[in-house]
């Protein structure tokens, strides 16, 4: 039956045990060099087996006076009589593996019950790197606790002592499980304390990198916010200005279709100054800039001449010949020409008739005649009704036959001087 196996695999990898290296690995990164400056070195008060004390500083003697020294840890150096000295020689392995196998052969190696086994160890680097040199020092519980009952009027009562074993002036070797428990603890304290003012001096330096962006940011979003608060008290300011500027395109676009506009009443009024007498229009048609007229003439290349020489009027043609029927004085024209919008255009300059209308023709002055010479000529027109709106005795125009262009109104009836001179008498 296949056994059911609780270890956390994936892809054949022990996840328990890459979770343990990691966290063994991030326990000690005090000890990396970029981050073991951190850990401060307490500093601790030695009192050597021959009655001298001396002032260390970790693992560092320090030549100072000991009445200036200020800590609260001391050590008591174990006599060589009481320890027992083991060399061995590690390849470049991990602390915590040497630690493991020191005490692996303390154990193996030592005269002493296991209970009252206590051991400690240093590492010194071998000329050549190759390989590490510990020593190794073993004592008995019991011997060291009757050393210290010896020392106690020589120690201070603050904390607990440690027991070292000098191998010589550079490597001192710590026995455990007496006071350098406080000293580790004071010294992970001053560590916690290093980490946290680096995060703080890593967060001042990233407030001061990020400074000039989040400030460019804020007023980058108090104009965004500004600008909509703008946008909504114009809002209806821009509509009124989308409205006026829709009102002056359509302005624009009626201005061109203007532009290009003939008026009709100033090309009537320019062919009624420009055709001759003998000249009679039957139709007149106007398509945008190009005006086609017909009627009669008496000679149809001379009227085609004229028209060309007029200003205002281009590509003078005629698109058919003319003819002249037979037994008729004139001839038969259809003419073409192009306007100049300039001229005859809607938005050109006012174009003044050439006859002022009927209700604008002063009236002749009233002259005084007897009965006798006062009776008018016979007038056709007699027993017609008179214009509306025309002033009396004004002349009125009249239209007999086919209408004719470019013809004079009549002239009203001349007055005998005799009559005038009679009238004038009292």
């Amino acid at each position: 039956m296949q056994s059911i196996s609780s270890d956390a695999r994936f892809l054949g990898v022990d996840l328990k045990a890459l979770w343990q290296e990691t966290c063994h690995s991030w326990r000690r990164i005090h000890e990396w060099p970029g981050l073991s400056w951190l850990t401060p070195a307490v500093p601790v008060i030695l009192y050597q087996a021959d009655g001298a004390q001396s002032f260390w500083l970790g693992d560092a003697l320090q030549p100072i006076d000991l009445d200036k020294a200020k800590t609260s840890f001391v050590a008591v150096e174990l006599p060589d009589d009481h320890v027992l000295r083991r060399t061995l020689t590690f390849p470049q392995i991990d602390s915590a593996d040497i630690a493991a196998a020191v005490a692996l052969e303390a154990r193996t190696s030592s005269p002493f019950l296991a209970q009252d086994l206590v051991w400690g160890h240093c590492t010194r680097p071998v000329e050549g790197g190759g390989t590490r040199s510990v020593e190794v020092a073993m004592a008995s519980r019991k011997q060291i606790q009757a050393y210290l009952a010896t020392q106690v009027g020589k120690l201070p009562g603050n904390t607990p002592p440690e027991v070292w074993v000098l191998a010589d002036k550079t490597c001192p070797i710590v026995l455990g499980g007496y006071g350098e428990v406080h000293r580790a603890s004071q010294a992970a304290r001053q560590r916690r304390w290093g980490y946290a003012l680096l995060l703080l001096a890593c967060m001042l330096s990233l407030g001061i990198a990020v400074t000039p962006t989040a400030q460019l940011r804020l007023r980058a979003i108090e104009a965004v916010v500004a600008y909509d608060g703008i946008a909504q008290r114009t809002a209806p300011l821009a509509q009124q200005r989308e409205a006026l500027m829709q009102s002056v395109e359509k302005l624009g676009s009626l201005s061109e279709m203007l532009a290009g506009r003939i008026e009709p009443l100033r090309v009537l009024d320019k062919l009624t100054k420009v055709l001759p007498d003998d000249t009679a229009l039957q139709s007149f048609r106007l398509q945008g800039v190009k005006v086609t007229i017909a009627g009669d003439t008496a000679n149809a290349s001379a009227l085609l001449q004229l028209l060309g020489e007029q200003p205002g009027l281009r590509d003078v043609r005629a698109p058919t010949a003319a003819m002249r029927m037979p037994g008729a004085s004139k001839e038969s024209f259809a003419i073409e020409f192009v306007l100049d919008p300039q001229q005859f255009g809607v938005v050109g300059a006012a174009v003044p008739l050439a006859t002022p209308p009927v209700s604008q023709v002063p009236a002749p002055a009233a002259v005084a005649v007897p009965a006798s010479a006062s009776a008018p000529p016979p007038n056709p027109s007699a027993g017609r009704s008179p214009t509306p709106g025309a002033a009396p005795g004004a002349p009125v125009a009249t239209f007999g036959g086919r209408a004719t262009f470019g013809g004079t109104m009549p002239k009203a009836p001349a007055v005998p001087a005799s009559a005038v001179t009679q009238g004038s008498k009292p």
